[in-house]
C-alpha cells in the first residue's frame, strides 16, 4: 500500500463526506426533516454531536480508502467507481431500510437510497483519482 497516496485519499474522501451530507442533509432533504422534526434530536443536540460525528466520518474514511487500496492496489478512476457503486448501493440500501422502522416518508426512504448511491460514486471516484498508479 502507497501510504502517503492512502493518507491523501483518506482526507480527501473525508472532506468529500463532510460536503456531500452537508448539501444532502441540511439543504436537499431539510423540508422533510422539518416535517418529520418528532422523530430526531432536536438542533442544540444535534449540534452538539457534531464532533462526534465528524469522528465517525473521519473513520469511515480511513477504512473506506484502507478497504480500496487492499482491493483495487492499481487504483485508477474505473476501480473507484466500481468500488463507490458497491459501497454505495450498499450503504443506500441499508439507510433507506430505516423507513421501515421510523415513521418517515418514503419519499425520505428512497432519497437516502438515492443519495447513498451518489455519495458511493462520488467517494469512489475521489479515491480513484488519488489513489492510482
Amino acid at each position: 500500500m502507497n501510504f502517503p497516496r492512502y493518507l491523501a485519499s483518506t482526507f480527501a474522501l473525508f472532506i468529500f463526506i463532510v460536503l456531500y451530507e452537508m448539501l444532502v442533509h441540511d439543504f436537499l432533504l431539510i423540508g422533510i426533516y422539518e416535517a418529520t422534526a418528532s422523530v430526531w434530536r432536536d438542533f442544540a443536540e444535534m449540534e452538539a454531536n457534531m464532533p462526534l460525528a465528524l469522528c465517525f466520518q473521519l473513520a469511515l474514511s480511513a477504512w473506506t480508502a484502507f478497504v480500496f487500496a487492499q482491493l483495487y492496489k492499481e487504483g485508477g478512476i474505473k476501480n473507484g467507481l466500481l468500488f463507490g457503486l458497491f459501497f454505495g448501493v450498499f450503504g443506500g440500501i441499508l439507510t433507506a431500510s430505516w423507513y421501515l422502522w421510523l415513521p418517515v416518508p418514503a419519499k425520505l426512504g428512497l432519497s437516502w437510497l438515492i443519495s447513498g448511491i451518489g455519495e458511493g460514486l462520488g467517494g469512489g471516484l475521489v479515491l480513484g483519482s488519488i489513489y492510482h498508479k
